[in-house]
């Protein structure tokens, strides 16, 4: 498990819970295996009731499995949570991009587009975690200009089972095609061609059913 950085004025819940949701979605902590609150306490330097809520929390979402007395499980990738969870989050963003489009002003796009060029250069460098970093950031700031936010937090909840796929997508196949793809939704951006953007958001986030075969082959045991 690796240790993040506590953010300043951030409560120790909130710390645990973007912690264990981190390791999880970046497969540090792999499919399958077994958890305990103490362990993760001791690894944070927390006390175990902020961890204990945020494995709550996560239980929710399905991604963890508690069982009493016995330690917590974090579940192996289901195809249906992670359907379930692109068809949400492609419903909203492509209402969402297309009204973004509406309001993007000429900053909005220069901020685009220079975390599409940054997402080249670190290609070039091989740094897939800063990629899916500015991939996040790229789908944030549609969010942000539309000033949906509190749609943002509860899609970026549910959407860890989609996480966890995109990040065995990044790592098994040549990012360079999804970098494309954000290219193109900046152009249909830059001529303010909303019903284009909507079209190419939905493509986009629908990719993962051309990937899911050759992803399962690889890691067959990440998948229920």
């Amino acid at each position: 498990m690796i240790k993040i950085e506590k953010y300043a004025k951030e409560t120790n819940r909130d710390y645990a819970l973007r912690a264990i949701r981190d390791n999880i979605i970046k497969l540090q902590i792999k499919p399958g295996s077994m958890i305990s609150e103490q362990d993760i306490a001791e690894e944070l330097n927390l006390s175990r009731t902020p961890v204990h809520e945020a494995m709550q929390e996560l239980s929710k979402t399905k991604i963890i499995e508690i069982f009493p007395q016995k330690g917590s499980k974090v579940s192996l990738i289901d195809m249906t949570l992670v359907d379930e969870a692109v068809f949400m989050r492609s419903t909203i963003e492509a209402a969402l991009t297309e009204e973004a489009c509406t309001k993007a002003t000429e900053q909005d796009i220069l901020s685009l587009e220079e975390n599409v060029n940054l997402q080249e250069f670190y290609l070039s460098n091989n740094s897939l975690d800063k990629i899916m970093d500015l991939d996040n950031s790229f789908h944030e700031a549609m969010y942000r200009i539309t000033n949906k936010m509190q749609c943002f937090y509860m899609v970026k909840l549910m959407n860890i089972h989609y996480d966890r796929f995109r990040e065995l997508r990044l790592h098994s196949s040549n990012p360079q095609s999804i970098i494309n793809e954000h290219k193109e939704i900046l152009t249909a951006f830059k001529a303010k061609d909303c019903a284009k953007v909507k079209e190419l958001i939905l493509k986009h986030l629908n990719r993962l059913y051309i990937d899911e075969k050759d992803i399962r082959q690889k890691y067959p045991d990440y998948f229920a």
